[in-house]
């Protein structure tokens, strides 16, 4: 019979391989507070560290809440990490000053100061990941405050196992005792002999979550069912595929949908998002939130369909306020939800890149890669009558009247072109004011050029110049892709 330590690391070991949570190679970093899930993550992850190739460093925030107890977790916290002989972070920041100069909770405030810790230590050590000790009592806790509040199918699947560390990062986030209990976890501490601190606010009944650990969960196991806790685990591990297949399908609107985005705001086309199912409609919400903060603990039902209304009755120039510093307003036909912190002070910087013709080209300003292509018109014999049933994100030339020293870059002022089926020319600013295009996203459009012509607007507009024609022999084929997920290749 295996004892208590083998089970607990093979818990572990079972749920990295399963999701893939760990590369050789890897520089990992383990938050450690000093309590007795965090010690057992790490001494978890040390057991396998050599299994699994990764490295490890100790990083570990005092949050200057409790005074001299938590002076010596930090200590502990050092002490733990020279025995196990492995590097090291500490660092102390005013949380409740935090929290009072923004005005927000000290729950919320402490999380917010805790990830840009991990964010930071991890650029500063090159890591990659960021370990946490979350396990499934947490997730049954997660799952029930957001049901109490008011949340979705994406709320009711709790934590994920593994996530980006926020919206446009190449941090992941790993909770690899997910699938352990608060007990077992105690069990492998008294067995492999690691001493732990209890951290005195996690039973203070000041913090909601805390109410519902120490009161309403006991009342759940007592007179409804014992294992509540692994019933809402299991639950959340349903959802959470669910809502995969279904992220899946909303990921293939988005381009229908995401006008632009980049990591201070997201702008929706509000025609093409009322197209949608509702329910694909809230997810878009919800991703362009995630996409600027990554966690959406405080973002609720009722902050998306404020967002929905703002579309479906929202004025130019109304704007409402949204939890985890960000706002959406109202801007002709689009829905901008952006970072309050970032309003203002996007300045985007000029751009200009060489199109690699045939090839790809990716275009960091603006989140989208150009790939280019050339083709005899005879493999496409019917183009001419079906180019104008073309998708907005994709263009096609004649290469007999152009050739490869094509560039994008974003536009200047002066710019004019031809719109394909007009007569005459006009200013790129006033295609801009038909299109309805936001001033603040104006600067991170593409512009396709070929010597002093303006060929393609991506997304907008074709130029008349070097259009297909019955005597066009050769085509360039030009088709522009969104990265949605992140802005980071």
């Amino acid at each position: 019979m295996k004892s208590g330590k083998d089970r607990f690391i093979n818990s572990m070991r079972s749920l990295i391989t399963r999701h893939d949570m760990l590369t050789q190679g890897d520089r990992v970093i383990v938050g450690v507070s000093g309590g007795p899930d965090s010690v057992a993550l790490l001494h978890g992850l040390y057991t396998l560290r050599e299994e699994f190739g990764i490295s490890l460093h100790v990083a570990h925030l005092n949050h200057m809440l409790r005074g001299e107890a938590a002076d010596e977790e930090a200590r502990y916290v050092e002490r733990l990490a020279k025995k196990l002989n492995l590097s090291c972070t500490i660092q102390a920041i005013d949380v409740k000053d935090y929290a009072d100069k923004r005005k927000v909770s000290i729950e919320l405030a402490a999380r917010d100061v805790r990830y840009d810790f991990y964010r930071r230590t991890a650029i500063d050590i090159g890591a990659c990941r960021v370990a946490l000790g979350h396990h499934s009592g947490d997730q049954a806790e997660t799952v029930l405050l957001r049901l109490i509040r008011g949340t979705g199918m994406t709320g009711l699947g709790g934590m994920p196992v593994a996530r980006p560390l926020d919206g446009d990062s190449d941090i992941t986030v790993i909770r690899p005792m997910l699938q352990l209990t608060s007990d077992e976890i105690r069990s492998y501490c008294k067995e492999v002999e690691l001493a732990y601190y209890i951290d005195a606010s996690n039973i203070d009944p000041a913090y909601f979550r805390n109410r519902v650990r120490h009161e309403l969960i006991p009342l759940l196991e007592q007179d409804y069912n014992p294992r509540i806790v692994q019933a809402l685990s299991n639950t959340a591990d349903l959802l959470r595929d669910d809502e995969d297949y279904i992220s899946r399908e909303v990921y293939g609107k988005l381009g229908e949908v995401v006008r632009s985005s980049s990591s201070c705001s997201v702008v929706l086309n509000v025609p093409a998002l009322c197209l949608q199912h509702v329910a694909i409609q809230r997810r878009i919400i919800r991703w362009a939130a995630m996409r600027l903060v990554g966690e959406l603990d405080d973002f609720g039902s009722v902050h998306v369909e404020d967002v929905l209304e703002l579309a479906r009755s929202g004025q130019t120039g109304s704007c409402i306020s949204l939890p985890c510093g960000l706002q959406a307003r109202r801007d002709y036909e689009q829905i901008i939800i952006e970072s309050v912190d970032g309003v203002g002070f996007q300045i985007q910087q000029p751009f200009e890149y060489g199109l690699l013709i045939p090839g790809k080209t990716d275009i960091p300003e603006a989140c989208v890669t150009i790939e280019a292509r050339v083709f005899d018109i005879e493999v496409k014999s019917n183009l001419l009558e079906t180019v104008s049933l073309a998708h907005e994100d994709e263009a096609y030339f004649d290469m007999g009247l152009i050739d490869e020293n094509i560039t994008a870059r974003n536009r200047k002022r002066g710019d004019r072109l031809s719109p394909l089926g007009m007569k005459g020319s006009k200013k790129l600013k006033d295609v801009f004011i038909d299109k309805k295009i936001s001033r603040n996203i104006r600067e991170q459009i593409p512009v396709i050029i070929w010597g002093k012509e303006i060929l393609w607007v991506v997304g907008l507009c074709v130029s008349n110049f070097a259009r297909l024609t019955p005597n066009t022999r050769k085509v360039l084929h030009l088709r522009a892709t969104r990265w949605y997920l992140s802005c980071d290749r």
